[in-house]
Parts: structure tokens; sequence; C-alpha cells
């Protein structure tokens, strides 16, 4: 009997060991967590380092960074205290002119079989676009108007400097698109005048350097130019330079009252024309009121300088072209005085405040045709009013003029206050067909006891019907100082079938009309025969 009680047992305690060892320990469940779900918006430069807690009971984990991400610790193991991992990351800037994109990518930590994925970003660099920063002059059209457009609203121009200094054209410009203009510098007045003021509003005032480039197809109307306005592809420059540039136009100059025009420029004030070609056409519709004085001129209509505090600002014109085919007229003014139309090749009205500055016109050369009836037209100027001096000139350009009681003139009508012309050439030939307008081949009338002729010649025909004021050199010798060295040639008459027989006997006959008492001002006079 025990014997059973035995066996029975170790089979029991058998039956309880197996089921024992059968029996599974629990999984374990593995995580991972982390204090931050994403990084984001990490400086560029300079970076600061980020940390995150990682909590997690993986016995072994690692971690996958983007490049630019450096983690540390990269691995280890679970600890539910958490362990604290510091990423260093890498500068997304290169420098302050240099744009860089944002980046993105993953934290990537895993073990176990478990994964945690955090986002993390940088933020990229915007370059500061200095408006202001030099591209080292004008490329285009599109640039050539910005530049047109911050002159007139008085905001800065350094975007289109050379390494000079000097606002520089890189290309050719076609303005083709524009059938009306508002100059470079549209000044709200000008001041205008024989005492003229400064010029109130945004006149452009640095250096213009065309760098040998073509401005073309400036075909614009000025539109009537408002009384007291000025108008060109530059409107007003003041203590400004505009040099190397050619400038190939068509248009349409008018005015409501007293106004100045230039294909190039309306008014130079105390300023620099240098190297400048103006070709093309000009249609002159004169002004809209009688009596208000429009001065106009190939290069520039108004040209002024003055002496303040003892130091003399000049207008130098020098060494530039003209080549222009000029038809019209006066429009409603049917004056001939200072209160007319002036057409000049190269200016139109020129002065000082009768100072010892200067109006300097050097070295030009006049080319093409003039067929405007106005008061006063000339192939250089239509008026020297003061300080004006006329050097080394040539006038090519034949004109033809209708006007009534005008005064005409092949090189400038009238010369004034401490004005003169020296070694000046006028080739072109001049017809007028009123009897009361007077016609010189140099001048009209010398009208200051200061204003002087020395050197140069005339070499064009006059043909003018006035009785008595005609001249190979000029039509009245009113009041001037001296005119000497002067070469007379050309032919004189009423018209073309009515031609005087002028030979180096009687050509004195022939020079002009001279005042009594002026005729021993005249001196060295010579004659060439044409």
């Amino acid at each position: 009997m025990k014997k059973l009680i035995r066996t029975s047992f170790a089979l029991l305690f058998g039956v309880a060991l197996i089921a024992s060892c059968n029996q599974k320990e629990p999984a374990v469940e593995y995580t991972m967590t982390a204090d931050r779900a994403a990084i984001s918006d990490i400086a560029a430069n300079n970076p600061n380092d980020e940390t995150l807690v990682l909590k997690t009971n993986v016995a072994n984990w690692l971690v996958l960074t983007p490049d630019w991400v450096t983690a540390t610790p990269n691995a280890g193991a679970g600890n539910e205290k958490g362990v604290i991992i510091t990423l260093k990351i890498a500068s997304n800037y290169k420098n302050e002119a240099t744009d860089t994109a944002p980046r993105s990518g993953s934290l990537k930590f895993s073990g176990s079989g478990v994964t945690l994925e955090i986002p993390i970003s940088q933020n990229g660099h915007t370059a500061v676009v200095d408006p202001n920063a030099s591209i080292g002059g004008i490329t285009d059209l599109a640039e050539f108007e910005k530049f047109v457009a911050a002159v007139n609203e008085g905001n800065a121009l350094s975007r289109w400097k050379n390494t000079s200094g000097e606002i520089e054209l890189l290309a050719d410009i076609d303005l083709s698109s524009y059938s009306e203009w508002t100059p470079i510098g549209a000044v709200e007045s000008t001041g205008n005048g024989n005492n003229a003021s400064a010029p109130k509003g945004s006149p452009f005032t640095g250096v213009f350097n065309g760098g040998g480039h073509t401005i073309k197809n400036f075909k614009a109307s000025s539109g009537a130019i408002a009384d007291g306005r000025t108008w060109g592809l530059f409107g007003c420059i003041q203590f400004a330079t505009v040099k190397n540039l050619t400038l190939e136009a068509d248009v349409t100059l008018e005015a409501e009252a007293t106004a100045d025009a230039g294909v190039l420029a309306g008014t130079v004030y105390c300023s620099i024309i240098e190297n400048v070609k103006v070709k093309g056409k000009v249609n002159v519709k004169g002004t809209k009121t009688e009596g208000k004085r429009f001065a106009i001129g190939g290069i520039a209509g108004f040209a002024f300088a003055i002496l303040e505090e003892g130091i003399a600002y000049d207008t130098n014109i020098k060494d530039c072209e003209v080549n222009l085919e000029v038809k019209g007229n006066s429009g409603a003014n049917t004056k001939n005085g200072a209160t007319s139309v002036h057409f000049g090749g190269i200016c139109g009205f020129c002065t000082n405040p009768k100072d010892d500055s200067r109006v300097n016109i050097e070295n030009c050369t006049v080319n093409g045709s003039l067929a405007i009836d106005c008061g006063r037209c000339a192939g250089l100027a239509g008026v020297g009013n003061a300080g004006t001096i006329f050097k080394n000139c040539v006038n090519n350009a034949n004109q033809v003029n209708n006007f009534a009681n005008g005064r005409e003139a092949g090189l400038v009508c009238v010369i004034a206050v401490n004005c003169a012309i020296i070694n000046c050439v006028n080739n072109g030939n001049l017809t007028t067909t009123d009897s009361a307008t007077t016609a010189g081949g140099m001048f009209a009338l010398l009208n200051d006891n200061s204003c002087y002729i020395e050197g140069g010649a005339n070499y064009g025909t006059i043909l003018c019907t006035n009785a008595s004021y005609k001249g190979l050199l000029g039509a009245n010798f009113s009041k001037f100082d001296h005119v000497s060295g002067v070469t007379v040639s050309g032919k004189i008459g009423t018209d073309a079938s009515n031609l005087a027989d002028v030979n180096s006997s009687n050509f004195m006959d022939y020079i002009g009309f001279v005042v009594d008492g002026a005729a021993e001002k005249i001196s060295n006079l010579s004659f060439v025969a044409k």
C-alpha cells in the first residue's frame, strides 16, 4: 500500500514538474519615446546645438542622422530615466550675398525591432539685395527706364555707376516704344532767362557716359511744353556731364509759352556736354502763345553759366556733332526779338548773369538742313546773349527761312555782352524771303560794345531781299569791340539770279551794314573768291 502511495505521489509531482517546465516567461514590450516630436526653424548661420531626451528600454539602440547633423551619443543602452542627446548642426550659410536653400531630414532611432523617427529642418539664407549695389552700368532698356525713374524721383543712382563713379551705358538703347517722353531730369521749372535761378525739382547731376553707344529711335513728341518747363532726352542737367553718346532722333517740339527744348537736353546748367553726336529729324511747331520765347537746339535748348562766391561754374559744349533735318515754324509766335522762337544747331539760347562765368561752345560741327521759319535761326546758336564764346566751330547746314522780320545767320543770330566768335567757319548757304528779315553769313547782329569776332570765315552764299541789312559776314555791325582776321568769301544777292560781283577790291562793301564810326574796329580781313 505504501508503495502505491509513493508511486502516485511521484507521478503527480512529475506531472506538476512537467507543467511547470512547459510554462513561458511573459514577452517584453520595447518602447522608444522622445520629449520632442520635431525640431524645426534651426538658424542657417551659427546655429545653436539642439537637445532631446530619449527614453527607451531597448538594450542597444542607435540613431542615424542627416550628414549635416551630429548626435552625441549616437548609440547606447536603454535608460528609463532618459538619455540626453546633443545635436550639433552644421551651418547652412555661405556669405551675406549668397542664397542657400532650406534643408530637412530626420533622426531615425532604432533597436530591438523598434524605431522612432523625428523630423528635423534648418532654415536657408536669403541674400539681402541692396537696391543701390552697382551692376556696373546700364545694361538694357529695362535698366535705362529704372535709371530715368530714379533721377526723376530723386533716388540714388549708384546701381548704374562704373568704378569711376560714372553712370555708364553698356549697350545701345532702343526707345521706339515711346511716342511721348518724360525727360531725364524733368524739373518743375528751370528759371530760364537772362538771370536764371537754379532749377527746381530733380535735375540730373551726375556723369552720364554713353560709352560710345547709341540711343536710337528717340521718336517722341514733347507735347505742348508747359510754361517755364524744359524738354529733351534730358530735361535739365545741373553741374553734370553727358559724354561719349550718339543720339538718333525724330522728335516734334512745341510749347505753350516760354520753354526750352533740346534734342539732347532742354536745359544745360553749369554742365559739360562732350563728344556727343545727334542725328535725325526735328519738327518744330513753335509756341501757342505770342511773344513767349521758345529756345530750341540740336544739342541744348538753353545753356547757362554762373559765378558764385568767386567761382565760375561754366557750361562747356565741346567736340559735338549735329546732323539734323529741321523743319517747322514758330506757331503763334511772330516776334523776332528776345521773345521769339530761337533755333540753333548746337544751342537755342546761351547766357550768364553778365558775370565772369562762360558758356563755351567749342570744336562743334553742324551738318544737315534748316527749313524752320522762326525769328532767330542759325547753324550754331540762336543767341549768345551774355558770356558765350564760340570757338573752332563749323556750320555746314544750309538754311531757308521764310519768317517775316527775322534775324537769321549762318553761325549765330545775335551776340552781345562778353560774347565772341573765334575761328569759326560757316559753309552753309542762307536764304531768306521776307524783305524785313536781316541775314548774315556769320551773324545777324553784333549788339554790345564788349562782343567781338576773331578769325574764321564765311564761305556760304547769302540770299536776302532786305535792302540794307545783309552781309557776307553779318547783317548789322551795330555795337562791338572789334572784328579782325576774318576771311570773307561766298556770294551774296537778293536771289540766285541776282548775285553781286564780289571781288578783292570791293568785298568790304558786302561784309554787312556797319554803323557810323565803327569801321576802324574792323581790321585784317581777307578775301577768297568763290
